[in-house]
């Protein structure tokens, strides 16, 4: 279930430093180092989210930027603490639905590093859902691994977004 990432603010900070030396989550700090999560006190430019399961634990987070001049939203942030987690990913599709239909987005955009597991999964969805590729970026950040990352850009616009 999606909720508000300030009512668990304490429980998402304990998930997240516990993530920190997984090398699988490097492609969530996206550098060589890691730190807290800054939780804003307020939601008029970003909207943090915390995906939780049924006993009220924290399973994920979702944030994103918004610019309501444009009607856009980027700059997305997506880590599962349960990797495969089935209600994680039906949070972050909640999460995208909302920003079409809830807030009435004209654009989303996300970046991932092209090399990342999830970009499988984010291919997957824009052909089913609608959007499009559209941008690669060569050795653009070095992670953790000590390594330069490729980074893709998706976005998908409101008319193409099928749900």
């Amino acid at each position: 279930m999606l909720q508000p990432a300030w009512l668990y603010k304490d429980k998402l900070q304990e998930e997240n430093i516990k993530s920190w030396y997984n090398l699988e989550n490097m492609y969530w700090d996206g550098g060589t180092g890691s730190s807290q999560i800054n939780i804003q006190d307020n939601n008029y430019d970003c909207h943090q989210f915390v995906s939780v399961d049924k006993d009220d634990n924290v399973i994920g987070y979702i944030v994103y930027s918004v610019d309501w001049a444009s009607m856009s939203a980027d700059k997305f942030g997506i880590i599962s603490f349960r990797k495969g987690s089935v209600e994680f990913a039906k949070d972050v599709y909640t999460a995208i639905c909302n920003l079409f239909e809830k807030y009435h987005m004209n654009r989303i955009e996300w970046f991932a590093f092209a090399d990342n597991p999830a970009v499988r999964g984010y291919r997957s969805f824009i052909k089913r859902h609608g959007g499009r590729e559209c941008a690669y970026y060569r050795q653009v950040a070095k992670l953790i691994d000590g390594k330069l990352h490729d980074s893709v850009c998706f976005e998908i616009l409101a008319k193409e977004f099928r749900k």
